[in-house]
């Protein structure tokens, strides 16, 4: 009947659940998570590395539980399973129920009520900075022209914040401030992607060292997805600068998917030489291959060379055989353990990769030729 769920559910305004993860999160614990959440709702939006949205409205009645109760049969659920202690934000908006999320007390739940009273009790007191997805930036001018509050931010006439930040960013960021998002959870499957890293000792002017870099990425990358069976069919790099600020390019592999060294190697060659560097001091690079794909499932492009086909089989049995190798040069340190899979990540969110890099031995060395 019309109203009744509004009497069972008082609350079912309180549609969106979001859920954080510890930072450091086994990226198969967190696929483990995606399909958890699953058993609950359909509508799951993964957040990578380590948070999810998802709308619970359609779940209400079938669970017979309200918003808050299915929060906690998912927070239990997956501390009994994979002993992974998640934060769970529920609110009536996408960002509401991340900012809630953020500072979950013991229970690891928090609740915003889906009144405009509560909406302003849980938003206004707040400094700007902690507004979903203010930027420093943003929020020192804002500061700086005495906006020091969400509350102060929110009682602001919107073309005043145009004028400040921007008509697109002011305008979102003014409804943002008042509990307004008009964003949708999207279902959407988490692509597969795996990356590495290499950090140099000291930081770093000298073009051929971050080559090398380079190729000692493509050989590990190229290696451990021919292991694995795949092909990637997106390359990103991140340079990390001496600053610690990060510039990042991405590209598709022009002969399509491919886990081959060589091609690999060049497109991290053709992103690196697109950054444009002069006198930059690098201290780190990440490479992420991405949107992989069962190799079995990617065609494969014939050479049209007849020499090809005679002369590079020889050549690679003979390059093989005697274990040739390059150095990498002194200023990386080799890590030990093997960086881990990491999840996609989409626009708007860190790009810095995974941590692993080269810290243990001073040199090491990496075999040349094609590998197929």
């Amino acid at each position: 009947m019309p109203g009744q769920h509004d009497a069972t559910f008082p609350d079912s305004a309180l549609r969106i659940l979001h859920l954080r993860c510890p930072a450091d999160v086994d990226p198969q614990v967190y696929r483990l998570l995606l399909g958890l959440v699953a058993e609950v709702t359909p509508v799951v939006q993964a957040l990578p590395p380590s948070a999810l949205v998802a709308d619970v409205s359609g779940s209400l009645r079938y669970f017979d539980r309200d918003p808050s109760g299915l929060a906690r049969m998912i927070r239990t659920r997956a501390l009994a399973r994979y002993g992974l202690d998640v934060k769970v934000g529920v609110a009536s908006t996408w960002a509401l129920a991340a900012m809630a999320s953020n500072e979950a007390g013991p229970g690891g739940i928090r609740t915003v009520g889906a009144t405009r009273e509560d909406v302003e009790a849980f938003l206004y007191p707040r400094p700007v900075g902690e507004l979903y997805g203010i930027g420093h930036a943003q929020a020192r001018t804002l500061t700086a022209f005495g906006v020091h509050t969400i509350g102060i931010l929110a009682t602001l006439p919107e073309s005043t914040v145009q004028r400040i930040l921007g008509g697109r960013s002011g305008r979102l960021l003014h409804e943002r401030a008042k509990g307004i998002d008009r964003r949708a959870v999207v279902p959407s499957d988490l692509p597969y992607s795996t990356s590495a890293q290499r950090r140099f000792t000291i930081d770093t002017l000298d073009p051929t060292t971050v080559r090398a870099a380079l190729l000692s990425l493509a050989v590990e990358l190229g290696d451990r997805l021919r292991s694995r069976q795949q092909a990637a069919r997106t390359v990103t790099l991140t340079v990390t600068l001496a600053g610690r600020s990060q510039i990042t390019r991405s590209r598709r592999l022009e002969g399509g998917p491919s886990a081959h060294t060589d091609d690999l190697r060049q497109t991290l060659y053709d992103l690196y030489a697109d950054c444009g560097f002069q006198r930059a001091r690098i201290r780190a690079v990440t490479a992420r291959c991405e949107q992989l794909q069962d190799a079995a499932r990617t065609p494969e492009q014939l050479s049209l060379d007849p020499s090809a086909t005679t002369s590079s089989a020889p050549r690679a049995r003979s390059t093989h055989s005697t274990a040739a190798s390059v150095p990498v040069p002194s200023a990386l340190r080799p890590r030990t353990d093997e960086p881990s899979d990491a999840p996609f990540t989409t626009p708007g969110q860190s790009e810095a990769g995974d941590s692993g890099g080269f810290r243990g031995a001073s040199t090491r060395t990496v075999p040349t030729g094609h590998i197929a």
